[in-house]
């Protein structure tokens, strides 16, 4: 049996604030990994402070000689943002653990007896990447036989998932003007619901938790010229009489067997045929046409054309899209500091990611938007639309927007004009509006 520590890191979280906000948190942790007496791996993660004491355990994971995964248990100590940040995959909190379990682990590998000439066997390496948290294939190039690993899905190392929290101007948040809030998060699939039909957008458990958290955010002042238009799709539909008729055979055919769909066929050709003067004379002409292939047989030996009973109908709901522009004028190096942090975040966070194979192009981060009364640790604003979450679309930046160009001394532009269009990424239903007895504009 052997045991080894990582070197202490850092990570960061996202934690619950006030009114719902979301606050970085960074803490220090380290990582144990000990070979079992069975030739299972154990990891054992603890947070520390900044010397690297003060030991307090937030997981433990172990893993079989087989490379199964025989234990995963997050304790009680962890905070909620820990907890989130244990089951991404992608999270700065999961990469740290998986370099300090390699790390640790390497030092405890070299010293089993399952070591060939100071260098890892296969077994070795596959199992202590499961222990980290892979898949098993990413400690080496290979799945463990020598042919390629298929791609896993996850995404490509750079791969950026933890962004700042900024602002414009830096004092906003002293001020108690109305601001926007715009939370970036990374993408959630709807799925298909088990439930219910359709999809499954409106679980709370996935896209729509409450506990989901966010990976940066821009606070900034609302702009001018802001506005929503919910729309829903209309369009005329038409049911002439021998429509009708062959809908009644279908629906009957269906519903009440083949024999009375037949029967109801009949029924209707019965009353050609009883029919007296125009009427029967140009359901007759009718189907008359439909048989020869003749176009127009009724309007050319009668002049008439049966009523189309022309209705609009519903066809579907349509998604909102949404447009703003913001002019930012920094008054100080730091602040063009935080302006050139905003104008990266979204240029970033709606950037397509990559597979660590190139095989598949994971979707973008994705967005929420929020109009906050009073500042950004305010109320939603009950004057203004709320939204649900929204994809960037496009993103422009004008670096001239005075119409000359000119920097500071640094080199920085003395002002910028970013222009975005979001959409929502699920239409507005009926029962999304707060059941709040209208005291809202709602979405």
């Amino acid at each position: 049996m052997a045991s080894a520590t990582s070197k202490r890191q850092s990570a960061k979280t996202q934690e619950s604030g006030a009114f719902g906000s979301k606050r970085e948190v960074q803490r220090y942790y380290v990582t144990d990994v000990t070979t079992l007496g069975d030739g299972s791996i154990m990891r054992e993660t603890y947070r520390t402070d900044e010397k690297g004491n003060n030991k307090q355990k937030i997981q433990e994971v172990r893993v079989d000689k087989d490379g199964k995964q025989t234990k995963n248990e997050v304790t009680s100590i962890a905070s909620s943002g820990e907890k989130t940040a244990l089951k991404d995959p992608n999270s700065q909190l999961r990469q740290t653990i998986k370099k300090q379990t390699k790390d640790a682990g390497d030092v405890v590998q070299k010293n089993e007896a399952d070591a060939a000439n100071g260098e890892l066997t296969d077994v070795g390496k596959k199992n202590q990447n499961i222990l980290g948290g892979g898949s098993g294939n990413d400690a080496s190039n290979d799945g463990g036989d020598g042919k390629p690993a298929l791609d896993s899905g996850a995404a490509v190392s750079g791969t950026r998932d933890q962004f700042p929290n900024c602002r414009y101007p830096l004092d906003i948040g002293q001020l108690t003007m109305d601001v926007i809030k715009i939370d970036m998060f990374k993408y959630i699939p709807s799925g298909f619901s088990k439930k219910k039909f359709g999809a499954n957008s409106s679980d709370t458990s996935g896209r729509n938790s409450p506990d989901r958290s966010s990976i940066g955010s821009v606070v900034l002042p609302i702009p001018g010229g802001i506005s929503d238009q919910n729309k829903c799709d209309w369009g005329s539909s038409s049911a002439t009489a021998l429509d009708i008729a062959k809908a009644n055979f279908a629906t009957s055919a269906i519903f009440e067997g083949l024999q009375k769909g037949v029967k109801t066929g009949l029924d209707d050709v019965k009353k050609v045929f009883e029919s007296q003067g125009a009427a029967g004379q140009a359901i007759g002409m009718a189907i008359a046409g439909q048989v020869s292939g003749v176009d127009g047989l009724l309007q050319r030996t009668t002049g008439n054309i049966f009523n189309p009973n022309m209705e609009l109908l519903f066809k579907g709901p349509a998604l909102r899209p949404f447009s703003f522009k913001f002019k930012l004028t920094p008054r100080s190096a730091e602040e063009s500091r935080e302006v050139i942090k905003i104008i990266r975040f979204f240029k970033q966070g709606m950037a397509p990611i990559r597979s660590e194979a190139n095989l598949f192009l994971k979707s973008p981060h994705t967005f929420r938007l929020a109009y906050l009364h009073r500042g950004e640790n305010g109320e939603l604003h009950r004057g203004l639309n709320m939204f649900k979450e929204v994809a960037l679309q496009g993103f422009g930046v004008n670096y001239t927007p005075n119409g000359n160009y000119a920097t500071y001394s640094d080199g920085i532009p003395v002002a910028y004009e970013m222009s975005m269009t979001f959409t929502e990424l699920e239409p507005i239903f009926n029962d999304d509006y707060p059941n709040d007895n209208d005291a809202s504009i709602g979405f």
